[in-house]
């Protein structure tokens, strides 16, 4: 199921008109497995690569530049995607980012350890040392 909500993403509707806020909101995709599913990571890169081909099309067919972009959310224990029409070194998010990783890494390291629940003795009462957050993140511009 994975693979093929992922490939869906192509079919939804694309905005793509400068607005950084109004894009990310209708262009993000939160995706993960379905109950008892094990996808295979070369499935879901070969997916994501996919979308991204065809997400290209459709911003050449509006006459748009566009980057198409995945990072795992482990605070919410999901893989997202989106398209922006911003350049890849300018994607909307508040933290650093590691452009540098592989789609491969970021989708493995997601089903390894998807996230998103913390128990209560996870939590810790003192403070966590301050320490820069990097998001890894595939980034391709896309277009014609």
């Amino acid at each position: 199921m994975l693979v093929t909500w992922v490939r869906e993403v192509a079919d939804e509707p694309l905005l793509l008109n400068g607005d950084t806020y109004a894009e990310a909101d209708a262009n993000t995709w939160s995706l993960g497995p379905a109950s008892g599913e094990s996808p295979v990571v070369a499935d879901v890169v070969a997916a994501f690569e996919e979308t991204a081909r065809l997400q290209g099309e459709r911003a050449a067919a509006m006459g748009r530049t566009a980057t198409f972009y995945v990072w795992h959310d482990v605070q919410a224990g999901q893989l997202k995607c989106s398209t922006s029409s911003s350049p890849r070194d300018q994607l909307p998010f508040g933290a650093k980012l590691d452009l540098t990783v592989p789609l491969a890494a970021i989708v493995e390291g997601f089903l390894r350890h998807p996230g998103g629940f913390i128990s209560w003795e996870e939590l810790q009462e003192e403070p966590l040392p301050e320490v820069e957050f990097v998001l890894p993140v595939w980034a391709v511009e896309i277009s014609s």
